[in-house]
């Protein structure tokens, strides 16, 4: 912040809701401020896809902390800085190179796609939605079947499938594509437009000064331990073309 800049450390991420996908209750929560408490919402919950980012999150045992990163738009040539709130910096990197580090049981961190949405209530509002296990491998299978249709129509996430590996049983969301009038498209259009503002500022800024970053192509990976909320199906791995913002996030970077 300065005199003639008050604002250079950028704009507020214009998300109103933070949602995220529980596979092991097979519903969507947020966390509610004012309320000091987590919201169930019901389903069917519907949806317009304005852009796409990956991170990575989770628990650092270690420090007794949640584990964040900066958000990508291209995993294959932009660094993430993945920490832990009280255990500091945990890796540094393009994902491919910090993935087995991060994903470790040492660590604990879950590759992550954060959804940045519009959803109605009352009004047509921005939020976001964290995908990640078997919820983002349901995911990346869906957008592979619609490809650009998956912009431009709402989706409905309207049940969920259940899958089993061990003991532990996971539930995977189901999507389907409806249509919307004109009207809410461009309302959708116009958050969008919001949205790549901050973006540009804040891809900008969180960019990682690291000395050495290389671009590699991407790998396919792993299925995750138990408790990851359960395999990415076979299925979910394929070539990905450029989402409407030029970015990539390929299946072959679904988690683990």
């Amino acid at each position: 912040m300065s005199l003639s800049n008050p604002n250079e450390n950028g704009q507020p991420n214009p998300s109103t809701r933070w949602f995220e996908w529980n596979g092991e209750q097979g519903v969507i929560n947020y966390y509610d401020k004012e309320k000091k408490e987590t919201i169930t919402v019901p389903l069917p919950f519907t949806f317009i896809l304005l852009d796409e980012l990956a991170c990575v999150r989770g628990w650092h045992d270690a420090s007794k902390s949640g584990i964040y990163s900066n958000e990508v738009k291209d995993t294959r040539t932009d660094a993430l800085v993945v920490k832990a709130f009280k255990g500091g910096t945990l890796a540094e990197g393009i994902y491919r190179d910090i993935k087995d580090r991060v994903t470790s049981k040492e660590i604990g961190g879950s590759f992550t796609t954060n959804c940045y949405i519009a959803f109605k209530d009352g009004n047509l509002w921005m939020g976001t939605l964290r995908l990640k296990g078997a919820a983002l491998g349901a995911w990346m299978e869906f957008r592979k079947q619609n490809r650009k249709n998956v912009y431009g129509k709402a989706v409905r996430i309207d049940g969920f499938t259940e899958g089993k590996k061990g003991r532990i049983t996971y539930r995977m969301p189901t999507f389907a594509l409806h249509e919307i009038s004109p009207e809410t498209l461009t309302l959708a259009t116009e958050l969008d437009k919001t949205l790549q503002e901050f973006l540009d500022g804040y891809l900008a800024r969180t960019k990682p000064n690291l000395t050495e970053v290389t671009s590699q192509e991407p790998i396919r990976m792993d299925a995750p331990e138990p408790g990851d909320d359960g395999p990415v199906p076979v299925e979910a791995y394929a070539e990905v073309e450029p989402n409407q913002h030029g970015q990539y996030i390929t299946d072959d970077d679904i988690p683990f």
